[in-house]
């Protein structure tokens, strides 16, 4: 894995978390445990801490940085799916980040909130809990169902799994 100190401060992963060797992380961040980190995932913290809590997960090429004197903190069994981008946000436990989404500057995703796939979440955003957010610029449009928060869980679980299965298994061949 990549991983690089800077400013005296270097990236914190615990033993029973993955990040993927094409992964690079910079600086103040801090992985939670059992976390997986995917190929080409970039958490750039030269100017501030990224902070990701236990159980979730950040998915291939998506980008987290963060602004001189702000943080990002993504909370516990979090899904940060393919291509997401976020800068300066507070992510609390259970969201779901579709894929290719924008969450930008000082939003707020409450617990339970679904982001939508391709959404741009604007500039202080806040999302309440238990609601699913689409478009460009993202609304509302509804409340999460059950369903849906059984298939986070599900992912959560999922994730969880691959994450023991690559530490476990995973080796270069070429």
């Amino acid at each position: 894995m990549a991983l690089y100190e800077f400013d005296g401060k270097r990236p914190q992963v615990p033993d029973d978390s993955f990040v993927h060797p094409d992964a690079v992380l910079i600086g103040d961040v801090k992985i939670g445990h059992e976390c997986l980190i995917a190929p080409g995932v970039s958490i750039r913290a030269d100017f501030g801490q990224v902070t990701i809590g236990d159980r979730s997960n950040v998915q291939d090429n998506a980008v987290i940085h963060v602004n001189v004197d702000a943080r990002v903190i993504i909370e516990k069994e979090v899904t940060i799916a393919h291509s997401v981008v976020l800068h300066d946000v507070h992510i609390k436990s259970r969201c779901v980040i579709g894929i290719g989404a924008i969450v930008l500057f000082d939003a707020v995703c409450e617990e339970d909130v679904f982001v939508s796939a391709g959404s741009v979440v604007t500039k202080g955003m806040q999302i309440p809990a238990g609601k699913v957010v689409a478009g460009n610029p993202a609304e509302v449009t509804h409340n999460v169902t059950d369903k849906q928060k059984i298939m986070a869980k599900d992912g959560i679980d999922v994730y969880r799994k691959l994450c023991r299965k690559y530490i476990a298994s995973m080796k270069l061949i070429r």
